[in-house]
Parts: C-alpha cells; sequence; structure tokens
C-alpha cells in the first residue's frame, strides 16, 4: 500500500517575471509499504492575469536509501506552443515503480515566456491512474498450484496468473500476480518481452511495460504485479510470444 498525505498538493505561483524558477520542498510525506507505482497528475489548472505562459515542473522524491526524479514538461501553457519529447516518461505519463521506504516530496516548477503579473493554481494528485504493470525481476515463484494458465500456453512457453478475479483493497486497486516464461529451443534467445493491459470497458491500453529478461538454466521467467481499479482488463504478453487472459477487479 502506499499512503500519500496529503493525497492532493495545492500550488500557488506568483509570476512576475518572464521566466523564473519556484521550489515548493518537502510538501508531503508518501510512505510505500511494499514495491508499488504512481503516477503524476498536474489537475484544476488556472491562471489569473496573464496573456501568455509555459509552465512545467519537476517532482522529488527522497528517502534515506533512494530517490526519483519525476519531470513533468508542458504542465500549462497559454497563448504559445510548448513542444515536448514524443518519449513516454515514467512517473508523468505512465506509472514509474517505486521501491518500499519512507519519501519526502518536493516540487520544482519553471515558466517561461510569461507575459503580464499573475498568479497560477494548480494541484497534483499522486496515484492518478487506473492501472500499472510492475516488473518484480527475472524470477519464478515458489509455488504456481491453482494458478490459472492463459489458453494457448504449452510446454514451450506460459502466461500464468494467481487469481483471475479479485476485490479492490482499501487502496481501491486489485492485485494479481503473473508469471510468464519461454523455454530457450534451437539457441534462441528471449531477453526482450512486452506486456499489455487494456480495459476491456474502453480498449484503451491502461499499461505498457517492455523489461529484459534474464536467462535462469533453459528458461527465461518474468515476474510482475498488476494493480488496477475496479474493471474488466485484458492482459497480454506480446513478445516473444502472444497470449492473453482476461482479469476483473470487483468493487
Amino acid at each position: 500500500m502506499m499512503l500519500v498525505d496529503p493525497s492532493l498538493i495545492n500550488f500557488e505561483l506568483e509570476i512576475e517575471n518572464a521566466e523564473g524558477v519556484k521550489e515548493f520542498r518537502d510538501v508531503a510525506l508518501m510512505n510505500v509499504e511494499k514495491i508499488d507505482s504512481f503516477l503524476f497528475r498536474p489537475v484544476d489548472v488556472r491562471v489569473d492575469g496573464l496573456s501568455s505562459v509555459i509552465l512545467s515542473g519537476r517532482v522529488m522524491l527522497e528517502s534515506h536509501n533512494n530517490s526519483y526524479t519525476v519531470n513533468m514538461p508542458c504542465i500549462h501553457f497559454l497563448n504559445v506552443s510548448c513542444p515536448r519529447v514524443t518519449m513516454i516518461i515514467p512517473g508523468y505519463d505512465a506509472p514509474m515503480m517505486v521501491k518500499p521506504g519512507r519519501y519526502f516530496l518536493s516540487v520544482e516548477f519553471s515558466w517561461s515566456e510569461a507575459t503580464g503579473h499573475g498568479r497560477i493554481y494548480l494541484s497534483l494528485a499522486p496515484r492518478a491512474y487506473d492501472a500499472s504493470i510492475i516488473y518484480l525481476g527475472s524470477l519464478s515463484p515458489d509455488d504456481t498450484t491453482g494458478w490459472i494458465t492463459a489458453e494457448g500456453s504449452t510446454r514451450s512457453y506460459a502466461l500464468q496468473v494467481d487469481r483471475t478475479r479479485t476485490a479492490a483493497g482499501g487502496s481501491g486497486y486489485g492485485e494479481f500476480t503473473v508469471y510468464a516464461w519461454v523455454f530457450e529451443s534451437a539457441g534462441e534467445e528471449y531477453k526482450k518481452f512486452r506486456f499489455e493491459l487494456t480495459s476491456l470497458r474502453t480498449g484503451e491500453t491502461e499499461a505498457v511495460m517492455d523489461v529484459t529478461v534474464e536467462r535462469h538454466g533453459p528458461y527465461y521467467p518474468a515476474l510482475l504485479l498488476v494493480k488496477a481499479r475496479p474493471g474488466e482488463y485484458l492482459l497480454r504478453i506480446t513478445r516473444p510470444v502472444d497470449l492473453s487472459i482476461k482479469l476483473q477487479v470487483e468493487d
């Protein structure tokens, strides 16, 4: 479970120059009890007194043992274009994995091409995602007795889950443990795995995970955790094999 206090972080920026930087230190505390993922979403952005501006930001998480930085380009832009990189930014465009720990959260905002004098009001909501895939490592479960195996699996490759239906916990998310493996044959190497999670209600892809898998004996194993809000989903491994299985999270 991951708890953030406060769960919604409010900011007010006074803009008097065409460009500038403002940092907010230790504005929230994030307690991560076990490996999880997070996503930061700006919400309720409002601009007063400015005729143009580009606003970007950066989130910093720091604990005794780990630190993470999430860049947030083009949070808001008014009457001016804001080109940004097309690559997916973990923690901003897609969930980012975070290790257990007690993290202090700081935020830095930067603005440019501002005209006029005014203020920007906005909030940040950690964990505003519907579903995520967390890679636990190139590992195998201790016991897969009772696990459900995807149709089409063979003795050479398989996709398995510990359950296909679960209830959303106190965090609002249901959890599934996923195990995929491929047997090496005839000198082939299967180092790259790709997983996709699609909402069956909207048809949208909620999460994508590309991982590099280590070989263990003649097998390439991957162990993952899927977290999702209530709904029905299709979990697929699309590389190096194509298998799928339906998952459901109930309220």
